[in-house]
């Protein structure tokens, strides 16, 4: 496991689209009637959100990589995402997935759950608890409420994504576009140098888009076969209450 010193947090938390996540899964919006109208696509709720941060230049991270895949592709029930951090970029790799705003969400997560570090690899999961690794059966311990309140994103026939939900504007949303499936990158330099390392739903961009405790409507922005997926977190907390995801 590798460690390195916590810089101190400053922005606030701005994440697959499990192609997969089960129908059984669907929570409709009340509004959803009227949407699908005018919608090409809808959404389902995950009863489990963990968040990967990983590094290309990390030689501790390909077994959290390998795990995390695994576990998406045989629980349809989840949303798994797989940030790319850049402290490790210096050791002669630069992470090709990598982004200072990830880093940076890394970070908040490790001030708020009381972390003296971040670190590589690092699960997180449902904005509550973290570890270098976690089994199968701690992840499935944890699941999000039941009771969860509903949350739904649709992709616009005017190219417009929307998001729904009754949640409270003092919520906070984190909105993430990614890449859903494995990527394979192949290592030239550094800790990795040589190796071909596979990557699950890699995320390619945090939003934290001002939440009005009804609905947003944003530019999707949407490349080849990426989508979104939206997390809740509760007042002063990164804790995650409720989760979307994008189907396509």
């Amino acid at each position: 496991m590798k460690t390195v010193t916590l810089i101190a947090a400053g922005s606030s938390l701005a994440l697959l689209s499990f192609a997969g996540l089960g129908a059984a899964q669907d929570r409709t919006n009340p509004q959803a009637s009227d949407m699908m109208k005018v919608s090409t696509s809808q959404s389902v709720q995950p009863d489990y959100v963990v968040e990967l941060f990983t590094s290309q230049g990390c030689s501790s991270c390909p077994p959290a990589n390998k795990f995390v895949s695994k576990f998406a592709q045989s629980h349809d029930d989840a949303l798994v995402l797989s940030y790319g951090v850049t402290y490790w970029d210096y050791l002669g790799w630069e992470d090709t997935f990598g982004d200072p705003s990830f880093t940076q969400r890394q970070r908040d997560y490790g001030e708020a759950l009381g972390a003296r570090s971040v670190y590589t690899p690092q699960m997180v999961l449902n904005g509550a608890a973290h570890s270098p690794r976690y089994s199968s059966s701690d992840i499935t311990s944890m699941p999000l409420s039941k009771t969860r309140p509903v949350a739904s994103l649709s992709l616009m026939a005017d190219g417009k994504l929307r998001i729904d939900s009754d949640i409270p504007a003092n919520y906070e949303l984190s909105l993430i576009r990614y890449t859903p499936g494995l990527q394979e990158v192949a290592v030239k330099r550094g800790e990795n140098g040589g190796r071909n390392l596979k990557i699950e739903n890699v995320v390619d961009e945090v939003q934290s888009p001002d939440w009005n405790g009804n609905s947003a409507v944003l530019d999707a922005n949407l490349k080849s076969n990426q989508t979104y997926a939206a997390l809740f977190h509760a007042p002063g907390s990164v804790k995650i209450v409720t989760a979307a995801v994008l189907k396509r």
